[in-house]
């Protein structure tokens, strides 16, 4: 971590401040356009209007690579796969494509308008979009991996563990 953002880190002090914490890494992070890197952005996995998903892949054919799915957080009630202006959470689909995966950002519906089960119920019509989908573009349907954080990986662990959903 460079010294300046340690600094200023311990400025904001021991408190949760993901704003300001957010706009100290920002500037480390890429910006669009991504050297290397197609994406595309908003295709349809669902029918709510919040189920929509960003592909991100090499920008040069490949074989077929495994895909990771990434489903965000926010409380429930709040987030998006993308954040106008930042590169949050662009900067999980571009690690994922280094790392040899098709990178999946997608987004849900929400609380309080979108009652439990819906999370893991959108969960699951992304990963089956996904699996009709995702060999267009370059990616193995048959080696598909779910990751989430905070309520993303409520919903994720929600699908998993209902067999009925999936």
């Amino acid at each position: 971590m460079p010294a300046e953002i340690a600094a200023k880190l311990q400025d904001i002090g021991r408190v949760i401040d993901p704003p300001r914490t957010g706009r100290l890494y920002a500037p480390l992070q890429a910006q669009e356009p991504y050297r290397d890197v197609k994406v595309e952005r908003d295709a349809k996995y669902g029918a709510a209007d919040r189920n929509l998903l960003d592909i991100f892949m090499p920008a040069a054919a490949s074989s077929p690579r495994p895909v990771l799915i990434f489903v965000h957080g926010g409380a429930f009630v709040r987030g998006n796969r993308r954040i106008p202006g930042g590169p949050f959470n662009d900067n999980i689909m571009l690690w994922a494509v280094k790392n040899g995966y098709i990178g999946v950002n997608t987004t849900y519906r929400l609380a309080p308008q979108a009652v439990w089960p819906a999370g893991a119920e959108d969960v699951a019509a992304a990963v089956q979009w996904v699996s009709d989908q995702i060999a267009t573009p370059g990616g193995d349907p048959a080696r598909i991996y779910l990751m989430g954080h905070s309520t993303g990986a409520a919903h994720v662990a929600d699908y998993v563990a209902r067999p009925r959903i999936t």
